[in-house]
């Protein structure tokens, strides 16, 4: 597969697992041993390398906080229907040690003994049966991604591993019985379409809990690349109408997002998507790693990734889910029209008013100061947001 098509090495880390990149703490099942480990890996973003557009490739999606707790509030439990196993739909694992899990619903002919494989061995072949692996598209302290096709038609693939040490579960009714399923995979069940609708995130095709890590096999739209890279190939910056159609689209992807009880908390450059196949590039949203369920409350831990991240995280140390993705939003629009982030710092985000240029539209200037308005309250919800004059 040519360059052209797939996103090289170096640029994909929208598929990385929060677990390189950030804390996973709120209203799920939550260990500290994934926090800590998390926690070694975090340094502090020097100011003057987010003004060098070439050094912002290696950012990483740190969590400002200082420690890891547990969230207290919101969901513990998702129910999602309809979510059967199939040919082309999740596969249910196996679950290592205690707890019970969907691919326990098995008859008692099942139980392997001395002479039969393992069932971790058994879901190992299964994949392997359905799906080829190919190069290597990217790896962190998370696992790796590779490229890949489904044998039966060819379809493109990623396939990803995580290392089950990083993997976060929680409760999750599926399939009619309460199971301890990956958080990431409870997330992106939730948000995944029923047959035939198009959505805007690239949807989980099958999943395989092994011993020693868990693999998803995500939709690899072909050609694509993610937004980062295409803001590059366009000289670092956009155009304000080449904004406001990739912003259209990020706006009703969040809502979608919302809709189906899922925050993503992670909105930025490397985590938007785009189709190339046609004149008007498609926006998608990829990885749920540092996701959670939805809730009106306040969350008190793992807001993504540190020059994103929204005022009052660091004048509280708490956020809700509608200001800070509008925060998020703003960010990523300021970004792609100006070739820089507009805070580089705590202090600024805090404090420091965003640059806007001038040569934008007065329409365009007030969507992005809505945005990133200081006050969270003050902030506009989504649904105000595709309603915004800028975005007719």
């Amino acid at each position: 597969m040519s360059s052209k098509s797939w996103t090289p090495k170096r640029t994909v880390q929208w598929w990385a697992s929060v677990a390189q990149r950030s804390c996973r703490t709120d209203p799920i099942i939550y260990t500290e041993k994934d926090c800590n480990s998390d926690r070694k890996n975090i340094s502090k973003r020097k100011s003057e390398e987010s003004l060098e557009r070439a050094s912002k490739r290696s950012r990483t999606s740190q969590s400002p906080c200082e420690g890891c707790s547990r969230d207290l509030t919101g969901p513990t439990t998702s129910t999602v229907s309809g979510e059967t196993p199939s040919s082309s739909g999740p596969s249910h694992g196996a679950v290592l040690g205690s707890g019970k899990t969907s691919s326990q619903r098995k008859s008692n002919d099942d139980i392997p003994d001395d002479n039969v494989p393992s069932t971790s061995t058994n879901i190992s072949n299964a994949f392997e049966s359905k799906y080829e692996e190919g190069k290597l598209l990217g790896e962190g302290g998370f696992g790796a991604v590779f490229a890949g096709f489904r044998k039966k038609d060819n379809l493109p693939v990623a396939i990803k591993h995580i290392e089950q040490e990083k993997v976060v579960r929680t409760s999750m009714l599926l399939d009619g019985e309460n199971s301890m399923v990956p958080l990431e995979v409870a997330l992106l069940l939730k948000v995944k379409p029923p047959a035939a609708e198009t959505s805007a995130i690239v949807t989980l095709l099958d999943w395989y809990d092994l011993d020693r890590d868990l693999i998803l096999v995500l939709e690899r739209p072909v050609p694509c690349c993610d937004l980062y890279d295409y803001v590059e190939s366009r000289g670092s910056s956009l155009q304000e109408h080449e904004a406001k159609t990739i912003a259209k689209q990020l706006v009703d992807a969040v809502i979608e997002i919302h809709s189906r009880g899922v925050f993503h908390r992670d909105i930025k450059l490397e985590n938007i998507l785009l189709e190339t196949g046609s004149d008007v590039p498609r926006v998608r949203l990829i990885d749920f790693g540092c996701g959670t369920f939805l809730s009106e409350e306040n969350y008190i831990s793992g807001p993504g990734t540190y020059v994103y991240v929204s005022p009052e995280w660091f004048t509280k140390k708490m956020y809700r889910a509608v200001p800070a993705t509008v925060w998020q939003l703003g960010v990523v629009l300021f970004e792609i029209l100006h070739g820089t982030v507009p805070f580089t710092d705590s202090t600024e985000i805090v404090y420091v008013n965003p640059d806007i240029s001038e040569s934008l539209s007065i329409d365009c200037q007030g969507f992005l100061r809505s945005c990133l308005t200081k006050t969270p309250e003050a902030r506009p919800t989504l649904e105000t947001l595709k309603d915004h004059p800028w975005l007719k």
